[in-house]
């Protein structure tokens, strides 16, 4: 990949995501203009009703629609590198779903969801998506290697598992407010969007940023296949555990904050591999930048579609990602 044709891309998504979030900035039921919207930005004034919903209603959301679309395409392409398959994704893999189960017990169970400062649900979903992540790896492994079909058969399996324990929790709560959150979660979108939320999603993506910026050459390696990167030097198993780790943790932040939504982790990281190249330096920056500004763009459209309170963005990106998986499984095939 030369550094030119990087550069420029790396150039377009920033564009890309910053003129989506002028434009998101600007669409809703309160129509606010390019001056009005510098005068808010600039100038804090508690008495102007512009100032609520750009600085506390809009901006929070629009930032968790990015960090939640970076952190589902970063989490997508650090899997589909530790199983080397071009199929794999925090969803198919049931990553997602045991994210959603342990977001679910807080929701259902907890008496609250907020101990010592510390907001519950995140924790509880990464380690929730951590543990189905193992007990799919392990229904995945065959003589110590993992096989793609098995892997997938059990992503589907266990994630679905997770999926009706949550759903069962969710009927069987007392609670109507209860009831109604966990509805609400499930559809998938950044109504809960805050920003005393936004440190969670921040931190797991930021943090995975910088320790692959030091891998990355391990990373693109292992895409050459286990045996192969052993030979050359890579630690494999301990390479895979922190591949395991982070992309769990990313994944249960942005399902505990977001709820369900698929396809961003299995069709960023294939488009940022035709742009860049298999190995290319600055892949995982610019997947974290494509995902969020697609994530972005669809609950833009997710908006105009039924405004203002729009549709739940995990149905707008299930109409991209549908035809795109379509096209992965008729290309696997040939």
């Amino acid at each position: 990949m030369k550094p030119a044709r990087a550069g420029l891309w790396l150039g377009l998504s920033v564009g890309l995501l910053l003129g989506l979030l002028v434009l998101g900035l600007r669409v809703g039921s309160f129509a606010i203009d390019f001056e009005l919207m510098r005068r808010v930005l600039h100038h804090y004034d508690p008495t102007e009703p512009a100032q609520l919903v750009l600085v506390e209603l809009r901006l929070p959301r629009l930032l968790l629609a990015v960090l939640a679309g970076a952190g589902l395409a970063v989490s997508g392409y650090l899997m589909q590198t530790m199983v080397s398959n071009a199929l794999a994704d925090p969803y198919l893999l049931g990553t997602a779903s045991g994210g959603g189960l342990g977001a679910v017990l807080c929701f259902a169970l907890l008496p609250t969801l907020t101990w010592a400062g510390v907001y519950l649900p995140p924790v509880a979903a990464l380690l929730g998506a951590l543990g189905t992540t193992l007990v799919v790896l392990a229904l995945g492994m065959d003589r110590g290697q993992l096989r793609p079909a098995p892997l997938l058969l059990s992503g589907v399996a266990v994630g679905s598992l997770a999926t009706a324990l949550g759903g069962l929790l969710t009927f069987l709560s007392d609670t109507p407010d209860k009831l109604r959150t966990v509805t609400f979660w499930a559809m998938g979108s950044f109504e809960r969007a805050g920003w005393n939320l936004l440190p969670y999603p921040a931190v797991a993506l930021v943090a995975t940023l910088v320790v692959f910026a030091f891998l990355q050459k391990d990373v693109a390696i292992l895409l050459l296949g286990e045996e192969r990167a052993a030979a050359l030097g890579v630690p494999v198993v301990r390479l895979r555990w922190l591949l395991v780790v982070t992309a769990s943790a990313l994944t249960g932040c942005v399902v505990a904050l977001c709820g369900p939504i698929g396809f961003v982790g299995l069709m960023i990281p294939h488009v940022t591999r035709w742009l860049l190249g298999a190995t290319g330096r600055w892949n995982l920056l610019v997947c974290a930048l494509l995902g969020g500004g697609f994530l972005l763009g669809c609950d833009l459209l997710a908006r105009l579609l039924y405004p203002p309170a729009g549709v739940p963005v995990g149905i707008v990106t299930a109409l991209f990602g549908v035809p795109f998986f379509v096209y992965l499984l008729r290309k696997q095939g040939s």
